[in-house]
């Protein structure tokens, strides 16, 4: 999909053409879309396919002609009634004054720029638009890192009442999604660093768009901090369940043991008194009761002393 944005005194507005201060927004691109827009931009096709890799790690380059950015952005991803969160790359290249961006799925940020949601937006002020984005990424990786962390409450109020494979499942999924969003964050916060001394070595940002990109930076350093205070919380958390669990499962096989002896010394008492050959008490008329009371007694001792020994 292809999305040519650029404004007007009536706000933004969609057109057919690259034109200087627009913004070319590349959605899932066709081969032919990506062929016109490096065509008239006079880019390498190639370059941009790589900015459709999921695995692409961010970065920034600067080149003579363009600067490319890559970031990484969050989403919610529902598969089988479980959500977890996932990052995908985000591509920024800027050409003298058109902003080209591009992306495998629709972004939630870049639509509300689209829509005009995003105050004082212009696709003309390139910077301003990248560092209006990075800013609002990182809000978002914060605010899905609280979803987390609010589920990760609910599961363990779950587990408290009854362990059960599901609630550890998500528990697990929780943790992946927390190792994603860590590991881009901390590629984001590379990128963000790099781009410091890209803009203060080649002057090209406002005092506003310094301060927001202080801003983005101090935000971007929060929520990887938040990511790393999660991963270790709930990774303490698993760890806590399987400990709970394996002393649980310990505590039924003292049962089933315990159980296990006191049945054991009946019938061996009785298996030596069913033998064909002589036994003690085989003319007396009360034996039956004998053996009963031995087999008792013998298990009562027994069964005390294991209980003082082990299952106290």
């Amino acid at each position: 999909m292809l999305e040519i944005i650029s404004s007007s005194e009536n706000g933004l507005c969609s057109g057919d053409s690259i034109i200087p201060g627009c913004w070319v927004r590349l959605i899932m691109p066709t081969d032919e879309e990506i062929a016109r827009v490096s065509r008239e931009l006079k880019l390498n096709p190639d370059d941009l396919k790589i900015l459709l890799d999921e695995e692409e790690l961010p970065r920034l380059e600067h080149e003579e002609t363009y600067t490319l950015v890559l970031v990484d952005t969050p989403y919610k991803k529902n598969e089988e009634d479980i959500t977890s969160y996932q990052t995908i790359p985000a591509g920024f290249v800027i050409i003298q004054d058109i902003i080209l961006t591009i992306s495998l799925r629709r972004n939630q940020i870049l639509d509300k720029f689209a829509s005009g949601n995003v105050k004082n937006f212009n696709p003309a002020k390139q910077y301003r638009f990248l560092l209006q984005f990075l800013y609002a990424n990182a809000g978002l990786f914060v605010q899905n890192l609280r979803l987390i962390d609010k589920r990760t409450r609910e599961l363990e109020k779950h587990l408290r009442r009854a362990t059960r494979n599901e609630e550890l499942f998500q528990m697990l999924n929780l943790s992946k999604s927390l190792v994603y969003i860590t590991n881009s964050l901390k590629g984001n916060t590379s990128v963000l660093e790099k781009f410091t001394r890209f803009s203060a070595a080649a002057d090209i940002l406002s005092e506003t768009e310094k301060d927001l990109l202080d801003d983005t930076i101090l935000e971007n350093r929060q929520a990887f901090e938040m990511a790393q205070n999660y991963s270790a919380t709930i990774s303490s958390t698993v760890a806590t369940f399987a400990s709970i669990i394996s002393n649980n499962v310990n505590g039924i096989m003292k049962i089933f043991t315990f159980a296990t002896v006191l049945l054991t010394i009946p019938m061996l008492i009785a298996g030596f008194f069913g033998m064909n050959v002589i036994v003690p008490f085989s003319g007396d008329s009360i034996s039956f009761w004998a053996i009963i009371g031995i087999s008792c007694t013998v298990s009562a001792l027994i069964m005390i002393l294991i209980y003082r020994q082990f299952m106290r």
